[in-house]
């Protein structure tokens, strides 16, 4: 069985990114990016799973599947967003431009002193929901990590671009709830990201692409529990027709705060069911912006007679059936799954 996601082997050092960061302001971004071919001609022949995992990806979402040069043109477009991120950070002259939609009914959510959190995907680039913060230099915008990946990201923020570091929040105990509580209480944005299960994490299932996939069941619930209007986010990486970059950033409204009492279960299944719907659609709008280098349905991950849990918070013994795998995006109403 192929590794899961949280336990594949991180590539590089600071020491190492730190040098990458210094090289790239130093060449500018359109050198950098020559640089970059053989890097991910490395990365590509080398790390074999995210070659495998990124063919089933594209064997839902590409008729007849993608061939070599696809897989390796999606593997250096992964590699253009992080290069990317040093610019970006850094409010470089070269930061590739980016077009905003749909930001004023964020605009919205802030002037009424709620916040907001963006529900956001590995897909396309969420460090580039920074460049919202162009337009709002007082805009504070946290980034909710788990343990494990927020150290990582931390490294590798605090090598880009110093201080970048403390707009991450580590996920677990009252105080990073706290934490994130008072950024929206300011009227900042939350960010979390909504599409990769962990070991021993709830989940949902929902049809994505054709097949039954997991998702994560706690991003839903801090949504809840935060109390703020929800928007799906991504920042899709496009080529304009001069063959120009550029970053389509994207905020799109998928519910309001969370109802109290016992309305909250259904307002989580339907959050998490236009949820996936919209990541989908994005999916199928730019398919070399997904980023998951690992088989993503992994049909072998927690089948079998697990206790899981239900939005609710009640407990079921054993498999069951779901009721309600639709098209498209549809969640499965009944309980959620527990990865072992």
């Amino acid at each position: 069985m192929a590794r899961a996601w949280f336990d594949k082997r991180e590539y590089g050092a600071a020491w190492g990114i730190r040098a990458g960061r210094s090289l790239a302001l130093m060449v500018g971004r359109r050198a950098a990016r020559f640089l970059l071919w053989p890097v991910t001609a490395y990365f590509f022949v080398v790390a074999r799973d995210g070659r495998q995992g990124l063919a089933a990806y594209h064997a839902h979402i590409t008729p007849g599947g993608a061939g070599l040069a696809q897989l390796f043109h999606h593997h250096l477009t992964f590699a253009r967003t992080i290069l990317d991120r040093t610019y970006l950070l850094a409010r470089h002259k070269d930061a590739p431009p980016y077009e905003i939609h749909g930001f004023e009914n964020v605009e919205q959510a802030l002037q009424s002193g709620t916040g907001a959190v963006l529900l956001g995907a590995h897909l396309g680039s969420f460090e580039a929901a920074r460049a919202a913060g162009f337009l709002r230099p007082d805009l504070k915008i946290q980034v909710i990590m788990h343990p494990g990946i927020s150290r990582k990201l931390n490294s590798i923020l605090a090598a880009l671009h110093p201080g970048a570091e403390q707009s991450v929040v580590t996920l677990g105990g009252p105080a990073a709830l706290l934490q994130v509580k008072e950024t929206l209480a300011e009227g900042g944005l939350v960010g979390v990201m909504g599409d990769r299960v962990r070991a021993g994490e709830e989940t949902y299932e929902a049809s994505f692409l054709g097949e039954t996939a997991s998702f994560p069941l706690g991003p839903l619930r801090l949504a809840a529990a935060l109390g703020a209007p929800v928007f799906f986010f991504t920042a899709l990486y496009r080529r304009a027709v001069d063959g120009s970059c550029y970053y389509e950033l994207v905020f799109k409204p998928l519910s309001g705060p969370a109802p109290p009492g016992p309305l909250r279960a259904a307002w989580m299944r339907d959050l998490g069911a236009r949820y996936v719907s919209a990541l989908e659609a994005y999916c199928r709008i730019a398919p070399d912006n997904w980023f998951n280098f690992y088989d993503f349905w992994q049909s072998e991950v927690g089948r079998g007679g697990r206790r899981r849990t239900s939005v609710d918070g009640s407990r079921e013994q054993g498999r069951g059936a779901p009721t309600a795998v639709g098209g498209a995006g549809t969640a499965t109403h009944p309980e959620p799954r527990r990865k072992p």
